[in-house]
């Protein structure tokens, strides 16, 4: 199968079945020989795909490719419990948050840009030393951290990981890969009777410092040597809130928190926040808070949070298809959803068990894919351990890169009963030039439009 893959030939044969210009699309995409070798080179790496774990499992005759589930038929399938995350099983038919139909479709197999594939293959062929130390944080033999040079500032550092703290850093090391974002998201918060309360739009764009190989300039950030990576945000609607900007940049020093400032256009004046801060919504009314960047965007600290790796095994997410069409179709309120596309998934299961009784979350419960260290799956629980927030997404994902942005995400308040989606557009085009130093400085950001 050099010229091709399973995942490539399940999608081919499904897409004939269903007519659907959508997979047409997707399967150009993955049938694409750049990224029919980028696969090949990642299953040789980690020794396998999603389909050679899915042979070794048990998986229901059921489930498969162009089974539709619905409120009437979902019984039908005690299996479904087992895969589908409970919170969007339970959405399926609910009186708020409704999800109409869920379809799936075949399993894909996911991998990371060339430069995570180089550096990674780097620090396994040449038996680099990594190691966790006693702060918890990972290091090259020397103490110094693996994120801040290469190789290991673009790679992946536990292929296989044995533990939750190795779960963690290897979940944290794809970061967001990319060197770049830059795209647009609009965000929608809904009443617990399902009513639009507030729509949001804005600019947002995230660096990886060092080891840039993907998207100039390469190599390392100038003046970034204290810093591993940095995210920013610029509001643009409603105009109440128009020109409200943050930027939050990660010190490799555990000791030190981010350095994470906000702009308020109604003072004019800079606010320096700390970490109880980063708790707090990124807007008015939403239910993300500044840690729910990429799902999950905590600094490691084993002096506050426990790591442990609970499990493993599938689960069904939503695909990866966004650079070919959306898997999420909302309906005309905004506040729930017609139709959802899902996908088999092997995953670890990673707690983060909050031990101080003062954060935001008494723990998230992160299912990490098994070939592209992402999440496809968050849930949290609030201080009393009754569940919370959760997060559900799909990325625009490049086959013939291995790179991606985002394109949808889904998260709901199981405790208000409040529903929220992100819908995003990415900008792939010039982005070495579009993407500056000013986008990480907040007083340069200010002024951004």
């Amino acid at each position: 199968m050099a010229d091709t893959n399973r995942a490539l030939e399940a999608w081919k044969t499904f897409a004939a079945e269903q007519n659907n210009p959508n997979y047409d699309k997707w399967v150009s995409l993955i049938s694409d020989p750049k990224a029919i070798a980028l696969a090949k080179e990642w299953k040789d790496l980690r020794g396998y795909d999603a389909y050679d774990l899915m042979d070794k499992a048990k998986l229901p005759a059921d489930l498969k490719p162009g089974l539709v589930i619905t409120a009437e038929n979902k019984a039908n399938y005690p299996w479904l419990k087992e895969y589908l995350p409970k919170e969007i099983y339970d959405h399926i038919g609910s009186e708020w948050g409704n999800i109409a139909k869920v379809k799936i479709v075949p399993a894909n197999t996911y991998y990371m840009h060339e430069g995570y594939l180089k550096n990674t293959k780097e620090i396994k062929e040449k038996n680099t030393e990594i190691k966790i130390n006693e702060k918890g944080m990972v290091v090259y033999a020397d103490g110094s951290n693996l994120l801040m040079k290469l190789p290991g500032a673009t790679a992946i550092p536990f292929l296989h990981p044995k533990n939750g703290l190795e779960l963690n850093w290897s979940f944290i090391a794809n970061s967001v890969n990319t060197d770049t974002l830059d795209f647009t998201g609009e965000w929608t918060a809904c009443t617990a009777e399902g009513e639009l309360e507030r729509a949001y739009k804005g600019d947002l764009w995230w660096w990886h410092y060092h080891g840039r190989s993907n998207v100039g300039p390469m190599g390392d950030i100038d003046g970034k040597e204290e810093f591993i990576e940095g995210g920013s945000i610029f509001f643009l609607e409603p105009n109440d809130v128009r020109g409200l900007a943050g930027v939050r940049q990660r010190y490799a020093d555990a000791n030190k928190e981010d350095d994470f400032k906000v702009f308020i256009p109604s003072l004019r004046r800079t606010r320096l926040l700390t970490g109880s801060d980063s708790q707090d919504p990124i807007a008015a009314g939403l239910d993300i808070t500044w840690d729910d960047w990429r799902a999950y965007w905590v600094k490691t600290d084993i002096t506050k949070f426990e790591y442990k790796l609970t499990g493993e095994g599938f689960i069904l997410g939503l695909p990866e298809v966004g650079h070919a069409y959306n898997p999420i179709m909302r309906n005309t309120s905004k506040c729930s959803w017609d139709y959802m596309e899902v996908e088999l998934r092997p995953v670890w299961i990673l707690d983060i068990i909050d031990k101080t009784g003062s954060y935001q979350y008494s723990k998230r419960r992160n299912y990490i894919d098994k070939e592209l260290y992402y999440t496809q799956y968050q849930m949290t629980w609030d201080p009393r351990g009754k569940p919370y927030r959760n997060w559900y997404d799909a990325l625009d994902w490049r086959p013939s890169i291995g790179d991606n942005q985002w394109r949808s995400a889904v998260v709901n308040n199981e405790v208000s009963n409040r529903a929220g989606t992100i819908d995003f557009k990415a900008r792939w085009d010039n982005r070495e030039v579009e993407v500056s130093e000013e986008m990480f400085d907040i007083d340069q950001l200010r002024d951004y439009q």
